[in-house]
């Protein structure tokens, strides 16, 4: 299995806003984290408070950016998955932890540019890398182990026609669909451990080797590429 780390990933917000559709649509946010370190930190968000002083929003999104340029020519990409640590800290819809989506991001560059305040908005809802349908599966849950969630052929897409992969993690029962919440207070909030760098794992098979080869593997065909002739029957077996 091949692995590629976050070159660059953090969250936005919009805080304390008035009202939801300021909230959702902000075009610039109130709070900008690059390349968190803490071990429990929260990174996607919606909130929903109101009292005698009015009400209280907050949005909140967490964007990926991955340089896969290596992986763009040259192979097959399967079994695409993204890799991250939530923690205990979630809270979300009875216990279960916080519904997500993962849709296209427009942020980060190239996987090489931090995040601004006016990023909150640069991302497309209208391109799903993921399921998004409030499965388990698409659930940040409320645990502290190394979880994943699986992507799709779109995302697969979108490495091997620009070699990158740009992700934008968005809250799904508010956030994705842009309703605004009415239980007082709603609190979705997502915890992670940001000591272990959001990755994507996946099966790279060199292009035309999808076959086994001499007894080889087709998944390790590529330990074998580029080795001379005479050094062949050292990796034969492999």
């Amino acid at each position: 299995m091949a692995t590629v780390t976050a070159g660059k990933y953090g969250w936005i917000a919009a805080e304390s806003e008035l009202g939801w559709m300021t909230a959702r649509d902000a075009t610039t946010g109130s709070s900008t984290t690059n390349q968190p370190t803490s071990t429990n930190q929260e990174g996607m968000a919606v909130t929903y408070s109101s009292g005698g002083k009015g009400s209280n929003w907050m949005v909140k999104r967490i964007f990926l950016a991955f340089n896969v340029t290596s992986y763009q020519t040259g192979y097959t990409i399967t079994n695409l998955e993204l890799y991250y640590k939530p923690t205990t800290s979630t809270t979300g819809s009875s216990g279960e932890g916080v519904k997500m989506a993962l849709v296209k991001s427009t942020a980060q560059g190239n996987a090489d540019t931090n995040l601004a305040a006016a990023d909150i908005n640069n991302f497309d809802d209208t391109v799903d890398y993921a399921a998004n349908d409030g499965s388990a599966d698409n659930t940040w849950r409320d645990l502290s182990t190394l979880s994943s969630v699986d992507l799709n052929s779109t995302a697969i897409s979108a490495i091997t026609s620009t070699g990158y992969l740009k992700i934008c993690i968005m809250e799904y029962l508010y956030d994705y669909p842009d309703t605004a919440p009415t239980t007082n207070p709603t609190n979705m909030k997502a915890y992670a451990n940001w000591s272990t760098v959001p990755y994507l794992s996946f099966t790279a098979t060199p292009t035309g080797y999808s076959n086994n080869v001499i007894g080889v593997s087709s998944s390790n065909i590529d330990k074998v590429i580029s080795i001379e002739t005479a050094d062949i029957e050292k990796v034969i077996g492999v």
